[in-house]
């Protein structure tokens, strides 16, 4: 196999329990929503962390996955593809053991997968940042909802994003964006097609 398992000695000083593993993949998922969130909302002139609670940040992963279906089965194609990869390159190894220190399987897929990951979050929120930038530098703005006040005020607004307490938008014949705070202010949110 090209990755052998460590031995007796080795596993019990190298890998991690389920219980030392949670607080990393916390901090994983932290990493992912501030990164991808961070790099969009800063292209545009918002400092996201700001208006961001934890909560926001540590479900901005799923949010992201839900809203793009495509970025998550591509995520899972390419997962895929790299472990069909090592199952056959474990076959070959097989056949000519590697010289020397190897690495764990299940750690390597867990290594690359991680960065592949990040590299993705990373991309979208520079894409969508970078894409988003545009059209507000262009005016090409389209308004896509409208957003009825408690004060009874309406206004049709591009709608950038939200946290769970801030929405960010443009308002229509305006290119500056505003900020507004959800709750106690904010009736519906009419979104149009």
């Amino acid at each position: 196999m090209l990755f052998p398992p460590p031995s007796n000695k080795e596993s019990k000083n190298s890998s991690l329990t389920l219980s030392e593993f949670l607080p990393l993949g916390y901090l994983y998922v932290l990493l992912l929503g501030i990164m991808a969130e961070s790099i969009y909302y800063g292209l545009i002139g918002i400092n996201y962390l700001s208006y961001a609670s934890i909560l926001d940040v540590l479900l901005g992963p799923v949010a992201i996955l839900t809203d793009r279906p495509l970025l998550f089965v591509l995520l899972l194609v390419a997962g895929a593809a790299f472990y069909a990869l090592m199952l056959y390159k474990g076959k070959q190894a097989k056949k000519n053991p590697p010289k020397g220190k190897t690495v764990d399987g299940t750690t390597a897929l867990l290594i690359v997968m991680g960065i592949m990951i990040l590299a993705a979050f990373i991309g979208y929120g520079l894409g969508r940042g970078f894409k988003e930038k545009e059209r507000l530098d262009d005016n090409e703005i389209e308004h896509n909802a409208i957003i009825h006040f408690l004060n009874g005020e309406q206004k049709e607004v591009r709608t950038l994003g939200n946290t769970s307490t801030f929405i960010f938008y443009v308002r229509k014949d305006q290119e500056t964006i505003s900020i507004a705070p959800i709750s106690n202010n904010i009736q519906e949110i009419e979104q149009m097609k």
